[in-house]
């Protein structure tokens, strides 16, 4: 399946939540949770979307540990501690670490740390499952001001080649 199919199906649960809470005035209680709730039950309450690391990594779910510089993994969420995953979204605390990069990335053993806030959102339907594609690192302690607060990264899936390299 596609991820704009994904995302098409995700947005007609989406709506199929708002449309139901508002005909039941579930919307004015709860809107926050009545829409959760609606959409994990239009997802399946046995669906539990899993991360892949970078596009790469066998499907997590609730993993210590999420590499957020893909290419060179200069940069890690490490500690990881999940307070919630469920079929809409992850959220947890821990650390950002980085690679100071000195003298350059590949020789530098000196290393930054800070704490942070980890969320995954987004779940697509994929061949290998429900998967989240979206990661998003709120910088909660202390950081270089050039350093942005709020970073966002993709989980998307690499999609995978068929028939073998020669």
């Amino acid at each position: 399946m596609s991820s704009s199919r994904g995302r098409r199906t995700g947005a007609a649960i989406t709506t199929l939540a708002i449309a139901f809470a508002a005909s039941t005035g579930l919307a004015q209680a709860q809107p926050t949770r009545t829409l959760m709730a609606t959409a994990e039950a239009a997802m399946g309450t046995k669906a539990r979307p899993a991360v892949e690391d970078c596009g790469l990594s066998k499907p997590k779910v609730r993993p210590a540990t999420l590499t957020l510089a893909c290419a060179d993994a200069n940069d890690l969420g490490v500690k990881l501690v999940w307070a919630r995953w469920t079929a809409t979204g992850a959220y947890a605390t821990g650390t950002d670490t980085w690679n100071a990069c000195t003298p350059y990335c590949a020789a530098s053993k000196t290393w930054y740390k800070t704490t942070a806030n980890f969320t995954l959102n987004d779940p697509v339907k994929t061949p290998a499952g429900w998967l989240f594609e979206k990661l998003v690192v709120h910088i909660t302690g202390k950081a270089p001001k050039d350093m942005a607060r709020t970073q966002v990264y993709s989980e998307k899936p690499i999609p995978k080649l068929t028939g073998s390299a020669k």
